[in-house]
């Protein structure tokens, strides 16, 4: 894979131990969420009263909902965080597109739908198609295109010359640098940081232009000069790498 600039782009894939941690971190939280939302009912009715006396319909959708839970914590936070559930988010992983970039709503809803095949399974049909596809993909990425891939930290060591403490000139920049930099665009950034000096003078100023003025109109913030643009770069890095 590459960029315009023909930048490689490489992401390191997830394995199935990374996956089945952030699963169950995942499934926990969903539980909790469920044991506090019946405590917090207990206080003004009786649910299970409640629930038999609904008709046979009005049951099975009740009990639907509950599954139902597990496909919409996935799909809003995978859809809304950028690809990542808060148990991936411990786990340092994170799902994308084959491009690198975030999924989508369909994308999400595709992988995940495809759950409904996999769960009645003990999701074994899941676990054989990450071991052995050669992208680590389950079922619903397959179908999707997406991917599940390690979350990498920012090396500011490998730049050339990077400013000391380039984050402060820009502090608009906290906090927004994960919903404008997706992985390819992560990806792309540290690779024209780290080769910079190869580039001739001029092509350089204009690639460090163009790339920045993209990232700040994705941040929501002043795009910078031409003359800051490295060193607004620098300080996107410098952030994504505290906040990652």
């Amino acid at each position: 894979m590459h960029t315009p600039e023909r930048v490689a782009v490489s992401l390191e894939l997830a394995g199935i131990g990374a996956r089945a941690f952030a699963w169950l971190a995942d499934a926990l939280c969903i539980f909790l969420a469920w044991v506090t939302a019946l405590l917090l009912y207990s206080t003004s009715g009786d649910l299970f009263r409640d629930v038999q006396a609904l008709s046979l319909a009005g049951q099975l959708l009740a009990v639907l909902s509950v599954f139902l839970a597990g496909w919409g914590w996935d799909l809003a936070w995978e859809t809304l965080g950028g690809g990542r559930t808060p148990g991936k988010r411990l786990a340092g992983i994170r799902v994308v597109r084959a491009d690198g970039g975030p999924p989508g709503l369909a994308d999400s809803l595709v992988r995940n739908a495809l759950r409904a095949v996999e769960l009645p399974l003990g999701y074994a049909p899941g676990i054989l198609a990450v071991a052995l596809s050669p992208r680590r993909q389950r079922l619903g990425d397959i179908v999707a295109g997406t991917l599940v891939v390690r979350q990498g930290r920012f090396d500011l060591s490998s730049y050339d010359t990077p400013a000391p403490g380039s984050g402060r000139r820009f502090p608009l920049l906290r906090g927004r640098v994960h919903a404008a930099l997706d992985a390819g665009g992560f990806e792309r950034l540290g690779g024209f940081l780290r080769r910079r000096n190869e580039i001739e003078p001029a092509a350089r100023a204009r690639v460090a232009a163009r790339l920045a003025a993209a990232l700040a109109m994705r941040a929501g913030v002043e795009a910078p000069t031409a003359a800051e643009a490295e060193t607004f770069l620098e300080a996107f890095a410098a952030w994504h790498a505290e906040e990652t």
